[in-house]
């Protein structure tokens, strides 16, 4: 009876006893299932029988029955251990995703033993972060002396963040089903989650030509407006003589001028005010974030502007500068997958970046989901005696759905969810 209530508490408690055993570094021998549970319990039921019954005849017949059926039980339990001995794990998983993405995950096998084959390997993997814990398993049916097989399984994460893969727990159960044993690898590996960039609209496309046209126009008026060279073209009347490319001239025969028009690609930086106080105004910053990570994954030589700088002001103040072009996105996207909104974020810290910041042909664009809390910070600063915060170029833009669906549509998993809390 006491093996029976040892078998019945392990079974019960048997995800704690195993996260218990893995915080531990304490590997575990065997475990009953089930099916284990049920032919313990037959055997014991069958030995108090023997034991206690009245005819000698049937007593020793019953025993009989009882070494019969624990020998099985007996020998599964070493064929179980020796399934998992030697075996070398080893997992393929990409380092970063965009949420509501599908992407795979490989996991490879190798069997070490000279003769023995594996078989019936149950893998447990690991998923935590922001989105929840997922347990994905992968089955390897049989792995001969010296081969390596390997499994894949898919995972689709829709909530942006930094996830941890690991650790993995091999199991098997081969060959009765009655036994069961396991071996944990220590295989911890970090998956980072970007937000859905959201599509850009053409209204965003005339709205980044208009921030990119006043940005010049405020270098125009402060006598600082930059040209850049369009190309070379014939002379004509009131042109400047200092344009004539001589060399051009000298091959064709005409008089060539060097053109240059002004330069309207801007410097964009981002200032994002995470400001939210209950769970559904969390909710509604998401899809400035898949705004924001569009304006990152799109800034190139053809858009009118340059993405510069992103400041985050949170449960954290981030703020990310290049360092390369890639080197700048990746640490952009990262700040973004991360961050997380505040009911009190650091906004007079954000606001003087965007002062500090809003010099030359820069556009400071300034997400945020209290514009009327902004402004007024911005006029008591005026008030102040701030400098700079009249000429500092600060585009205010709310957060809101309404006003952002202007500019961008929301990735799909974003339209997933707002037709779910409908």
């Amino acid at each position: 009876m006491l093996l029976l209530t040892l078998a019945a508490l392990t079974l019960k408690f048997r995800r704690r006893l195993t996260q218990i055993a893995m915080r531990h570094r304490f590997e575990s021998r065997l475990l009953l299932p089930r099916e284990g549970l049920v032919y313990l319990a037959m055997m014991l039921v069958i030995a108090v029988a023997a034991l206690t019954g009245g005819n000698p005849d049937t007593g020793n017949m019953l025993l009989l029955v009882f070494g019969l059926m624990a020998g099985p039980f007996v020998v599964n339990g070493w064929i179980v251990v020796l399934m998992l001995l030697k075996l070398q794990v080893e997992r393929t998983a990409p380092e970063v995703a965009e949420a509501g993405a599908i992407f795979r995950v490989a996991i490879s096998i190798s069997n070490l033993r000279p003769l023995l084959s594996s078989h019936l390997l149950l893998v447990n993997d690991q998923l935590s972060g922001p989105g929840g814990d997922q347990h994905p398993q992968v089955l390897f049916m049989k792995i001969s002396p010296g081969e390596r097989r390997t499994a894949e399984y898919q995972l689709r994460i829709v909530t942006r963040g930094i996830y941890s893969l690991g650790p993995i727990k091999v199991s098997s159960q081969f060959p009765l089903g009655i036994g069961e044993k396991h071996q944990t690898f220590q295989l911890q590996q970090s998956l980072v989650i970007y937000p859905a960039p959201a599509r850009l609209l053409s209204g965003w496309r005339l709205r980044e030509d208009e921030l990119a046209a006043a940005a010049h126009s405020r270098m125009r008026t402060h006598g600082a407006a930059e040209d850049e060279f369009y190309g070379i073209r014939e002379y004509r009347a009131g042109d400047n003589h200092r344009a004539v490319h001589w060399r051009s001239s000298a091959r064709t025969g005409q008089v060539m001028v060097r053109e240059q028009r002004p330069v309207r690609r801007a410097e964009l930086v981002i200032l994002l005010d995470l400001f939210a106080e209950t769970e559904a105004a969390v909710q509604e910053l998401e899809l400035a974030m898949s705004f924001t990570s569009a304006l990152c994954l799109h800034s190139s030589a053809q858009s009118a502007w340059q993405l510069q700088r992103i400041c985050i002001a949170g449960a954290q103040y981030v703020r990310v500068e290049p360092a390369g072009t890639a080197a700048f996105r990746e640490a952009a996207l990262r700040s973004l997958a991360d961050c997380q909104a505040s009911p009190a974020p650091r906004l007079e810290q954000l606001l003087g970046e965007g002062l500090r910041a809003g010099r030359g042909r820069r556009v400071i664009l300034l997400l945020t989901p209290r514009p009327a809390t902004v402004r007024s910070e911005l006029q008591r600063l005026a008030a102040g005696g701030q400098t700079g915060v009249s000429g500092s170029g600060i585009t205010i833009m709310s957060t809101e759905h309404s006003e952002l669906l202007r500019y961008c549509a929301p990735p799909l998993q974003l339209e997933i969810a707002a037709a779910g809390a409908v």
